[in-house]
């Protein structure tokens, strides 16, 4: 059976359209919640960062002659590393050296890519024995 070229063009006026405003909100909505998802997994990249910044520091704080300026330079070098850009500016570094112990705290404010979530802000603190002479 053939079927007329009447039935076989598509009027304008006829609602066979999949293009609808329920599907382009919903693709919005799955995009910004795509958006979020990576945002919140580049904030854990860069906690992590963090937290290996300060273990560095520390350790590198820690031997015998090591003195504050060592330990905050191989944290920043960590840091420089792994974390440049805008959420690098946002960090700062601070190291305590003491007779036994030295600490190494980087603190951080990582905002975020839409102003729907508030910035992440913490610090990653490490602690190592200081190396001592033998008595």
């Amino acid at each position: 059976m053939m079927k007329s070229l009447a039935t076989l063009v598509r009027r304008r006026d006829e609602d066979g359209g999949y293009l609808t405003i329920q599907f382009v909100v919903a693709v919005g909505f799955s995009l910004l919640l795509f958006v979020l998802i990576a945002n919140v997994i580049i904030v854990q990249y860069a906690v992590g960062v963090a937290r290996s910044a300060a273990e560095e520091g520390a350790q590198a704080g820690s031997r015998l002659s090591a003195t504050r300026v060592e330990c905050e330079a191989r944290a920043n070098e960590v840091l420089g590393t792994l974390l440049g850009g805008a959420m690098g500016a946002a960090v700062t570094v601070d190291c305590n050296v003491g007779p036994s112990e030295v600490a190494a705290t980087v603190q951080y404010t990582f905002t975020p890519w839409l102003p729907l979530i508030p910035s992440w802000t913490g610090s990653q603190t490490s602690f190592a024995v200081k190396e001592a002479l033998p008595s």
